[in-house]
């Protein structure tokens, strides 16, 4: 564990499990994103890179390329459908089709409780965390059923099970992710393609180190015991990083998971059990 608090996963052989797919990750940046990003091109896969900030996306794309992946970066905003459909453009064009969307953009809570909270900020971050999921999967559906179906993976959040103080427009938009896993993995089976959901909790990474740096600097207390305390929640005695949890996307990208749909894999390091 380092002094953030991040472990240090087991290092992943390259493989071919996911040779030939073709994988969309929306919400690419420092943590959670770039570390699918990373560990889809691990496995094979060709990557679309999706996110709002060019910088962002510059970064990883050129990590990927140096992995040997073939990919591209589109600078896409998922509440806005016609950037979805750009997206979902650039990539047929460029490889094909597409087999995999992991629908990990996201936007944060204003951390400020129901009745302080301005409802149009939870409007907001409804649109993105919901609805914006919501249009990327639609836009997907019509390469997905040329290809004989697909994988679609939400980024949920353990909030949804657990709230948290000042998190509710995050919770409620979590946990209406949750419902939509369910409904459209109902609604697409018949096509062939699968909606799971990945489910992480604490995450060892730059948002929770940046939590950790304020927690500590708050209580005048060193950034250690601040991860001592995350990890005490955890079974196994330290919080995920984010490049395990990244390791459960590739899972239910690939066929290792064929038979699972509807379903919503926690990843918190059985911080609490569903």
């Amino acid at each position: 564990m380092t002094s953030t608090g991040k472990s240090t996963p087991p290092a992943v052989a390259a493989s071919g499990l996911l040779s030939g797919k073709v994988c969309i990750v929306s919400g690419v940046g420092p943590g959670l994103g770039r570390q699918a990003a990373r560990a889809l091109a691990t496995h094979g896969a060709d990557l679309v890179l999706a996110a709002r900030r060019q910088s962002s996306l510059d970064e990883v794309l050129a990590e990927v390329r140096a992995m040997g992946a073939r990919a591209i970066a589109v600078p896409t905003n998922i509440t806005d459908p016609d950037a979805c459909a750009n997206v979902m453009a650039a990539t047929t064009e460029e490889f094909g089709g597409i087999d995999v969307l992991v629908n990990n953009a996201f936007r944060f809570d204003a951390f400020q409780s129901f009745e302080q909270v301005d409802l149009a900020i939870w409007r907001k971050i409804m649109d993105t965390n919901l609805f914006g999921s919501l249009q990327m999967t639609r836009a997907a559906l019509p390469s997905m059923r040329e290809r004989g179906g697909g994988s679609v993976v939400m980024v949920a959040s353990m909030v949804a099970r657990q709230p948290q103080p000042a998190q509710g427009g995050y919770a409620i938009s979590k946990g209406a992710l949750l419902t939509a896993t369910r409904v459209l993995a109902y609604e697409l089976g018949p096509s062939g393609v699968r909606v799971n959901a990945v489910v992480p909790g604490w995450m060892a990474g730059p948002s929770v180190d940046m939590y950790i740096q304020m927690t500590s600097d708050g209580r005048q207390v060193s950034p250690q015991v601040v991860i001592d305390e995350l990890n005490a929640r955890v079974p196994r005695g330290q919080i995920p990083s984010d490049e395990e949890v990244a390791g459960s996307i590739v899972y239910l990208a690939s066929d290792l998971s064929s038979a699972m749909t509807g379903q919503a894999l926690d990843t918190n390091g059985g911080e609490i059990f569903a």
